[in-house]
C-alpha cells in the first residue's frame, strides 16, 4: 500500500481524505501518526503557493510522499473577498466560531445568502519533485441561517447549503458525498493517482 502523508493538523480533513480514497491502494498518514508537529508560515499569494510550502515543509522532515491543500473562498454578493484568507479578518486569526459568526453577519448585510465557491490548490511532493493541482469546486449556497446539526470540518459547514443534495454540508452522510460526485472528489483522486 502506497503511504501518502496529509500535511494538516484538520482531523476533520483528514478523515474526508480517508474516505474519499477508500478503495484505492493508498494510505493517508497524518502528522499526528508521525508525531510531526510543525508550525508552517503560508506566506504564498496563491491557493497552490500555500499548499507547495506546507507540503515542502513536511515532505523535508520525513521524506516520504506528501500532499498539502489551502483553500481560496469566492462569494458572490460580497464585495470584498475572502479568497486566501477564509479564518482571517481584519489581520485577525478567527475561531471556528467567530469564523461563522463574521459570515453570518455579512451574509446578512447581502441579504441573507449567497451563492459562492472554494478554489483550491493541491501540491504533491514525491521524491523531490513537486506536483500541483487547482479546482474549481461546485457552487453552494452561503446562508445566514445556521443549521442546528453537529458542525463537520468547521464552522462553515452549519451555513453552507448543497444546492444538489438540498442539505446543509453539516448534515451530508458518507452516502450523500459519494452521491454527490462533487468535482473537487474526483479531480483530487485524479490527481493523487497521477502521481503516485
Amino acid at each position: 500500500m502506497k503511504k501518502l502523508l496529509y500535511a494538516t493538523g484538520n482531523k476533520f480533513k483528514i478523515q474526508s481524505m480517508k474516505e474519499r480514497l477508500k478503495g484505492l491502494d493508498i494510505e493517508i498518514i497524518s502528522p499526528k501518526d508521525l508525531n510531526l508537529e510543525i508550525k508552517v508560515n503560508e506566506n504564498g499569494k496563491t491557493v497552490t503557493e500555500n499548499a507547495i510550502i506546507k507540503a515542502k515543509s513536511y515532505y523535508d522532515a520525513v521524506q516520504i510522499p506528501t500532499i498539502a491543500g489551502d483553500t481560496a473562498l469566492y462569494v458572490q454578493k460580497f464585495e470584498e473577498q475572502p479568497g486566501l484568507f477564509v479564518h482571517r479578518v481584519n489581520g485577525r486569526d478567527l475561531t471556528f466560531e467567530e469564523t461563522q459568526n463574521y459570515y453570518v453577519e455579512t451574509l446578512k448585510k447581502v441579504g441573507g445568502e449567497s451563492e459562492a465557491y472554494y478554489y483550491t490548490g493541491l501540491a504533491i511532493i514525491k521524491d523531490g519533485k513537486i506536483y500541483t493541482k487547482e479546482i474549481k469546486e461546485d457552487k453552494f449556497i452561503f446562508t445566514s441561517k445556521v443549521c442546528d446539526k453537529p458542525s463537520k470540518y468547521d464552522g462553515l459547514s452549519k451555513i453552507q447549503f448543497d444546492p444538489k443534495l438540498q442539505k446543509y454540508i453539516c448534515e451530508l452522510t458518507e452516502e450523500d458525498i459519494q452521491k454527490r460526485n462533487s468535482t473537487f472528489d474526483i479531480e483530487c483522486v485524479k490527481f493523487i493517482n497521477s502521481v503516485l
